[in-house]
């Protein structure tokens, strides 16, 4: 996400026009809108759904993207807020988020009173050919420390326009607390360990040499991720196709590797002997941790089994699978208790990984 874009983030709301029923806010693009008082019946495209259900919203969801569904194109069975509200799945499809695509006839059907969008280009054209108010949030990835102030405005300005701002306040003071937890924990220590993410998922699988100089849950950590020295300006996701060469020269002492790719980057470990000559694989420090991308909650949670591996000492006292219950069911109440072992079945789960 560019500077600029942080820096034009919305103010907030302004004054209700009581005679119209409406609100004034500004929101992620800078743009002015016009926003019911009252919201009751709600759309996200671009993947927004999911801060609507962190915000304990879903009652008010009257439609989700092809990707939250369990058809065949879809991963609702792999995306935390959908495997805790499993009713969300039998809602009308009003898009393809992966296509960028959205069905403006179905919208229009279902009267939403608002539509989030994941940018000022897409919510321009929703509005314009629906007429409905169309709010631009921020979907992306938290790599940099103001992305996250932005998300966490996100989740405000979302709380304010869905009758949620308390329950915005503590979801924004849950996450102040992950980050202060795990910076606490790690900040004055080294853990003389490199590291190194392989299979970023990245609009599809990858192979070993897909990673993010990024990576949030390193981030998090304090860690050393060898990648962080790939010129890749932070974005939405800063996914970083490296050469097979560079990995090796780079020989990090811990891989941690995405479930979403993990049968591509078994593929292409087998298929590639040089690989052998990786300290991480040799010494039987690969592990697997669940993709994050996006989803926030994963983030903290694959953060809290990485801290366990690097500083097993300040990480003792920590579960990681009764850490990512607890993680789950914050950000996305229902059954978010019950969300990793649900994920373990359908998508990935914590552990070492035999190479």
């Amino acid at each position: 996400m560019c500077l600029g874009y942080i820096l034009y983030f919305f103010s907030g709301l302004g004054e209700a026009n009581s005679s119209k029923g409406t609100v004034s806010i500004t929101d992620a693009a800078g743009r002015t809108i016009q926003v019911p008082v009252q919201v009751n019946r709600v759309i996200g495209v671009g993947t927004s759904n999911r801060n609507i259900v962190y915000l304990n919203a879903s009652d008010k969801l009257v439609g989700i993207e092809q990707v939250e569904t369990n058809s065949t194109s879809g991963w609702g069975n792999q995306l935390p807020y959908i495997i805790a509200h499993p009713e969300l799945m039998s809602l009308p499809v009003i898009g393809d988020a992966r296509k960028n695509e959205v069905n403006y006839e179905k919208i229009i059907e279902l009267k939403p009173d608002v539509i989030f969008a994941g940018n000022s280009q897409q919510a321009d054209v929703i509005q314009n050919k629906t007429g409905i108010p169309t709010i631009v949030v921020y979907v992306g990835a938290v790599e940099t420390s103001e992305q996250m102030d932005t998300y966490k405005k996100t989740l405000k300005i979302m709380g304010k326009v869905l009758g949620k701002e308390e329950r915005a306040k503590k979801l924004v003071n849950y996450i102040n607390s992950c980050e202060s937890d795990l910076d606490n924990r790690t900040k004055n220590v080294s853990s003389n360990k490199t590291v190194y993410v392989g299979g970023q998922v990245y609009y599809g699988a990858h192979d070993i040499t897909s990673t993010n100089p990024y990576y949030p849950p390193f981030v998090l950590l304090n860690a050393s991720n060898v990648a962080s020295v790939v010129n890749t300006a932070a974005n939405t996701t800063s996914h970083a196709q490296i050469d097979r060469e560079q990995l090796i020269k780079w020989n990090p002492d811990m891989i941690f590797i995405e479930s979403g790719s993990l049968t591509s980057v078994m593929n292409d470990t087998s298929e590639h002997s040089e690989y052998n000559d990786l300290k991480a694989i040799q010494n039987g420090n690969v592990y697997e941790v669940i993709s994050c991308c996006y989803d926030k909650d994963i983030m903290f949670v694959d953060a809290y089994y990485i801290g366990k591996i690097l500083y097993p000492e300040q990480f003792k006292d920590v579960d990681p699978e009764a850490k990512a219950n607890e993680i789950f069911e914050e950000f996305s109440g229902g059954s978010g208790g019950s969300v990793y072992s649900t994920m373990k079945v359908h998508y990935g789960e914590f552990k070492k990984l035999n190479f």
